[in-house]
């Protein structure tokens, strides 16, 4: 049985990964940089390596946040 207190905790995780996601997402332009720069690269063929190309990727194309933030 779920009680009240469970489903608030809940909704308000939810809600705030939610917002937080926006934050935390690459600029269109990086995003279609690195998928047509991951078409022309050789990846291992393993699970997660299209995965670890984009990240790293996008991690490199994306500038460091200052301290202001």
């Amino acid at each position: 049985m779920v009680t009240k207190p469970k489903c608030a905790l809940v909704a308000t995780t939810c809600l705030s990964l939610i917002s937080a996601t926006a934050a935390l997402t690459a600029p269109r332009e990086i995003e279609d940089f690195c998928f047509k720069q991951s078409q022309q690269a050789r990846l291992e063929v393993r699970r997660g390596a299209w995965e670890a190309f984009m990240a790293n990727c996008i991690a490199n194309a994306t500038p460091t946040p200052t301290k202001k933030r």
